[in-house]
């Protein structure tokens, strides 16, 4: 006996009235509703959101919802040659979830088979690498695991306790992959409730099962499309990952000091990926909120998804307009111009603050340079900048004068403040002193 969810019944029955009368209505449908009611399950390969998209229809022609997005493979193999197949009602779970069963149906396959990709080819997918957060990965091991189990009184209990690890993961992913396991879960689950076993275990698992049936929720109304608020949770956690010393940005900014690609052309690469993503319609990557809802139906893997995020990550930090990266960084060209005295023969003020402003434009550079540390009374990191100064003064941007204690005393009013030291000390991010060190030699050609 296989179960699908039926979703989408507030939208169905709802047209026209306000998301609470919406609600009332499909409540009061699925109270009345008795298990065994015919249905007929339709295929919509014309709907505009889902190819894949299968409704369900009740006294012929009347539309009461769909089946839940991510079981739709698993209903097609039953559909017959104009696309429909007769279900009946198995029951409901809570006040807006509504069952259906195909008779005779056989078990959903538990593999997830492979399948090819639902969006074009990510145009940096090499370098946009993220690894999956710790709770997905624990997802992975325990998913499987749990919807292969065919529910026995005997099992039971181990059932219980699986779900109770499984429930206890953050629902953070909207990959496809996921969707599936939680349609396979609950349907084990409303199984293990059929048992019949002891009081206080019986009550466990509908507990469980109640868990679940939450996290499927109605995902047709795009006002408050649960899948949007999942994205945006599992972003936050990825920005903390992508600041990492081993993190995406890093990967991004050696990928920039290497390939000789600008940052503007590969931000311009990624954009266009987002306009080009099939009957998305999405002109602009910030639309979040449409793009959560565009994905479910997709079917996204988790691979697929990850690009996804990166390239929100990186088009979030280095997007910025060049009216406000000057704004940013007026402070510092303030602090650097002091060293004008220093610069060496051929090296006009106009050329140091040209090689300065392109310097703060580096997304190395933009990404760090306001972590100003224990440093008090700055707005920046002054012994960052001083090392910076250090590769100029390597590069031979300054001529003899510039010792570590002369500029000291120029920028700071004192030859013994810690930014003399600083002076000394070389970059120790590589691709950040490659990149600088670039744009004086092209400067100086």
């Amino acid at each position: 006996m296989v179960y699908f969810v039926v979703t989408g019944i507030t939208y169905a029955l709802g047209a026209g009235l306000s998301r609470e009368e919406a609600r009332d209505v499909a409540e009061k449908f699925i109270d009345e509703t008795e298990e065994g009611t015919p249905v007929i399950l339709v295929a919509e390969p014309d709907n505009p959101m889902d190819a894949n998209a299968i409704a369900v229809y009740m006294d012929y022609t009347r539309h009461i919802g769909y089946i839940k997005s991510s079981s739709c493979m698993d209903v097609q193999p039953h559909l017959d040659s104009c696309g429909q197949c007769d279900a009946v009602v198995a029951g409901s779970i809570g006040l807006h979830t509504l069952l259906v069963e195909i008779p005779h149906a056989q078990e959903a396959p538990v593999a997830i088979s492979n399948r090819k990709r639902a969006l074009p080819e990510n145009p940096l997918a090499e370098v946009l690498r993220m690894p999956y957060t710790a709770e997905e990965r624990a997802l992975q091991v325990i998913a499987p695991r749990l919807a292969r189990m065919e529910p026995t009184k005997e099992n039971a209990p181990q059932i219980l306790e699986m779900a109770k690890r499984y429930t206890a993961l953050p629902a953070l992913s909207i990959c496809y992959d996921d969707g599936h396991w939680r349609d396979l879960i609950l349907n084990l689950l409303k199984k293990a409730t059929d048992l019949q076993c002891e009081p206080n275990l019986a009550i466990a698992l509908v507990h469980q099962r109640n868990l679940v049936n939450k996290m499927q929720k109605d995902t047709t109304r795009t006002a408050d499309h649960p899948r949007f608020h999942e994205m945006e949770e599992q972003l936050k956690r990825l920005r903390d990952n992508a600041r990492g010393a081993d993190g995406l940005f890093v990967n991004f900014e050696m990928h920039i000091a290497t390939s000789g690609r600008a940052v503007k052309d590969e931000v311009e690469r990624l954009e266009d990926w987002f306009r080009r993503m099939p009957n998305l319609k999405l002109r602009d990557w910030r639309q979040h909120q449409k793009l959560a809802e565009a994905l479910c139906y997709k079917r996204v893997s988790r691979e697929e998804l990850y690009e996804v995020y990166a390239s929100i990550l990186i088009l979030e930090k280095y997007t910025q307009t060049e009216e406000t990266i000057d704004i940013e960084v007026r402070d510092i060209l303030e602090y650097v111009v002091k060293l004008k005295p220093f610069l060496a023969d051929g090296w006009t003020l106009k050329d140091y603050g040209m090689l300065w402003s392109r310097v703060m434009k580096l997304p190395a550079v933009r990404a760090v340079v306001r972590d100003t540390g224990k440093q008090k009374g700055t707005t920046f990191n002054r012994n960052l900048v001083a090392s910076i100064l250090h590769t100029m003064v390597e590069a031979r941007v300054f001529g003899p004068k510039a010792n570590n204690q002369a500029m000291a005393e120029a920028l700071e009013g004192s030859r013994d403040h810690s930014v003399r030291q600083a002076l000394s000390i070389e970059l120790s991010d590589k691709v950040m002193k490659a990149s600088i060190e670039k744009i004086i030699a092209k400067m100086k050609a």
